[in-house]
């Protein structure tokens, strides 16, 4: 859409929001490579101002999502903000396709910074520990939970990441060889990372980012979230998280190296979609890839 387009239509939406508000101001908030997110700032009769983020999915060619997912991650957010969880509030879902061309939904806007003090890294750690936990700790059986996906299997999904050449050969055998122990299955959030963890004056404000929501194993979000603080922040920082999250919810992670290898290999397969700078992208690939190894190697010496 062109931009007065775009204008005309959060107009619009901001109208649908607030009844005789008015569209103060838009922009489009950075960060995310899959949907396109602008931020609404509404003026309402009372002379207060109201923040909201308008969230639209498919703007990633390479990153295929379902056809529902705009639909089920507004209902998704919905059941966790009505059980306490801190996400943003939703606040409407529009699949009309007559005010924009593509389906949308709208949530309240929540202030905060993705970016984590390292003073104090080791209460973020905590913070993002008791969220995961609680998080896999919902039963989904009593929640209206909608029909997310399943979490692809860590093994076919290793494997057709992993480039097929001799340089992984080895990589290659020891993920065919493992046969996998959990049996738990959780709610996931799918992209659990620094990136979508919003913090207000050092504490967690909101996890936002729900579209790779899945049902599977628990592990699966633990592998994630350490691969990326791995990256960041060093393995010493990933595996205090992992101790805090055993902490508050053991399970065994006996199959934690084969997701790692997974979530690894996804990342190094894609990463290229990412738009980074290609100083930060050479970085991020030495040091996953030095992740995908030690995994490896973990899981091997445990066969």
């Amino acid at each position: 859409m062109r931009d007065g387009s775009l204008e005309n239509a959060f107009s619009v939406i901001a109208r649908n929001i607030v009844p005789k508000g008015s569209l103060r101001r838009q922009w489009q908030l950075t960060g995310g490579v899959s949907a396109q997110v602008h931020a609404l700032e509404i003026s309402c009769q009372t002379g207060k101002v109201k923040h909201v983020v308008v969230r639209r999915h498919g703007f990633a060619t390479w990153k295929p999502l379902p056809d529902d997912v705009t639909i089920t991650e507004y209902q998704l957010l919905s059941t966790l903000y009505r059980a306490g969880l801190p996400v943003p509030e939703p606040l409407i879902l529009d699949t009309s396709k007559s005010i924009l061309p593509s389906p949308y939904f709208v949530m309240a806007m929540v202030d905060g910074t993705t970016t984590i003090d390292k003073h104090n890294m080791h209460n973020a750690l905590l913070q993002m520990a008791e969220f995961l936990s609680r998080l896999h700790r919902l039963s989904i059986e009593s929640l209206d939970v909608p029909k997310v996906q399943r979490c692809e299997d860590p093994i076919q999904g290793a494997l057709s990441y992993l480039p097929d050449d001799d340089r992984f050969g080895s990589i290659r055998a020891v993920v065919r060889n493992h046969t996998l122990r959990s049996t738990d299955t959780s709610l996931l959030h799918g992209d659990y990372w620094p990136g979508n963890i919003l913090w207000n004056d050092s504490e967690l404000a909101a996890v936002i980012d729900w579209e790779d929501a899945a049902i599977g194993s628990s592990i699966c979000d633990l592998a994630v979230c350490r691969t990326e603080l791995n990256v960041r922040y060093g393995v010493q920082v990933a595996q205090r998280f992992t101790e805090h999250y055993l902490a508050a919810r053991p399970v065994d992670i006996s199959d934690l190296p084969i997701w790692e290898i997974y979530v690894g290999s996804a990342a190094l397969a894609t990463m290229h979609e990412w738009r980074l700078p290609p100083a930060t992208e050479k970085a991020r690939r030495r040091r996953t890839l030095a992740f995908v190894t030690r995994a490896a190697s973990e899981l091997d010496s445990n066969t």
